[in-house]
């Protein structure tokens, strides 16, 4: 039998002083560890509360909560980027639309409040507007000490300075002027027909879209605004354009800025500190440089019959208001805005719907050539009188929403009604998010929603829709988008000549439609589509 092995006295002895160091170091380890996350913890608190402390704001007033994300708030794609805007606000919608009119939210660590009810998009719009008259973007001027151009821009500006723009913009913007300057459409719809038949004809009946579109917006334009051929639909299509790219640069960096200046409102500072710009320099010295030529060109023509496009309602604004160079710099950027990137995308969304509903297609080539002549010409007053073609540019704004929100500040405090029992409080500097693009998709005010029906739109149906609220792709009220007359006579001009000639199919290349980098869901990336010439 082994014998069993026992530890002496001086062994039992060193073990338990071993224990002992063992158990001081782990004492000691923890305690350092302990002191290391209480002081992180006195560290992140404050963080954490400074981020946090807002989030008990609606609740307080007695407005329910959309649970925000610590430091991304409702939005958390303004930060991260991994989602846009209409795809943060979507399940927000979706889950408190059935029993609330209006939810609190936040812009990162901002109260917002966020509307579920087109009725309430109305009265901020028209019948509250005085309690709501300044944008959001307005507020992003004063971090923007370094432009000249933007804060001579109505779409940016606030208060008496937005209504005075205003006013010295919109006569150059008037149906009867133009009705005057039709011309220039009719022109520039041939032009685009020409040039589509010359590049047709190199690349089998297919065309880029996107391209198309944004070369003839940049040609009305062109033409409306500095009085110039643009050479847009007459040069090569491989042809890099001055006018195109300045005029992309200039709208693409707007739109961006917009959402980096939404993003940045957790830390505002930082837009001085950076220097945050909406528009690049070289782009203002390209339309500066071009307005000053512009001017002195038509001061010089021998030909003294008054033109009617925005030239010379600059003149005239010179003349008579005593306006500065900047001063007609920011009015012919104004019209930029509204006339060329969105009109020109809004183009190309309208020709993709048609592309993929033929019938729709065929409906509106029947309309067209009831009115056209034997020159496929047509006068003003016949365009706007076309009922479906009316209809089908609405329903192509519907679906494709391209200012999918709009978000107003309150300027004098005012409530917003709940229920019959109970209202909020708005205070002064509140914001209000519109969120049209849900309006829009929602099948409670339109039926299959994601479907292109233009007869959803019968007997003038979208005017009733507009001032219920559900309708909203050029906004309401005062402050309604400036360029909306201008945006329909172009989009309307180039549907008739291109659906008056050409049927227009899907190509074989996928298409694809997702939220962007900054607020929309949009066709991306190249759009290849097919035109064959219609033999009447």
């Amino acid at each position: 039998m082994p014998r069993r092995q026992y530890l002496d006295e001086s062994d039992g002895n060193q073990y338990a002083g071993a224990w002992g160091c063992g158990n001081n170091y782990r004492g000691n380890m923890y305690i350092t560890i302990t002191l290391w996350l209480l002081l992180l913890h006195l560290l992140v608190l404050p963080i954490y509360l400074y981020l946090t402390w807002h989030h008990r704001y609606w609740r307080k007033r007695g407005l329910v909560t959309a649970k925000p994300i610590t430091l991304l708030g409702s939005y958390p794609g303004l930060l991260t980027r991994r989602s846009n805007l209409v795809e943060d606000v979507q399940p927000i919608y979706d889950k408190y639309k059935q029993k609330h009119r209006a939810v609190g939210v936040f812009l990162t660590r901002q109260p917002q409040i966020l509307l579920l009810d087109p009725e309430l998009a109305h009265e901020v719009l028209v019948l509250n507007f005085r309690s709501y008259r300044d944008s959001m973007p307005s507020s992003y001027i004063p971090h923007a000490k370094y432009e000249k151009y933007v804060k001579r821009n109505p779409f940016w500006a606030k208060g008496d300075s937005w209504r005075r723009l205003r006013s010295e913009a919109l006569p150059g913007l008037s149906s009867n002027r133009l009705k005057q300057g039709y011309a220039i459409w009719q022109q520039s719809g041939q032009k685009l027909t020409d040039y589509m038949s010359r590049q047709l004809e190199q690349n089998n009946n297919v065309l880029e879209t996107r391209d198309l579109c944004l070369r003839y917006a940049a040609d009305v334009m062109c033409d409306f605004i500095w009085g110039i051929e643009a050479g847009t639909l007459t040069q090569d299509a491989e042809q890099a354009n001055q006018v195109v790219r300045m005029a992309s640069k200039w709208s693409s960096y707007v739109f961006l800025m917009l959402s980096i200046f939404m993003g940045s409102i957790v830390l505002p500072v930082s837009r001085l500190l950076l220097r945050f710009r909406f528009h690049p320099k070289d782009t203002d010295e390209f339309f500066s440089q071009l307005t000053r030529q512009s001017i002195e060109l038509r001061l010089k023509a021998t030909d003294q019959t008054q033109r009617a496009d925005y030239l010379s309602h600059l003149l005239k604004l010179r003349e008579e208001k005593q306006a500065t160079h900047d001063d007609l710099v920011g009015h012919a950027l104004t019209v930029m805005l509204d006339g060329y990137d969105t009109t020109g995308t809004a183009l190309l969304h309208a020709l993709y719907y048609l592309s993929e509903n033929p019938d729709a297609q065929q409906k509106l080539r029947n309309e067209i050539y009831n009115s056209i002549d034997m020159h496929k010409n047509m006068s003003f007053d016949q365009l706007c009188e076309l009922p479906y073609l009316e209809q089908v540019v609405y329903e192509s704004l519907r679906l494709s929403s391209l200012i999918p929100q709009y978000t107003k500040i309150c300027t004098q405090a005012t409530s917003i009604k709940l229920t019959e029992e109970k209202s909020v409080q708005v205070e002064e500097g509140m914001t209000i998010m519109i969120p049209n693009y849900q309006f829009h998709h929602d099948a409670k005010y339109f039926p299959n929603p994601e479907a292109f029906r233009p007869e959803r739109f019968d007997n003038g149906a979208h005017h009733e829709l507009v001032r219920k609220g559900v309708l909203l792709p050029f906004s309401d009220g005062p402050r309604i988008c400036m360029g909306q007359r201008l945006a329909m006579l172009t989009l309307k001009t180039a549907l008739m000549r291109i659906i008056s000639d050409y049927q227009i199919m899907r190509s074989k290349e996928k298409i694809v439609i997702a939220g962007d980098s900054g607020f929309g869901v949009v066709l991306q990336g190249n759009i290849n589509l097919e035109y064959r010439r219609f033999l009447r």
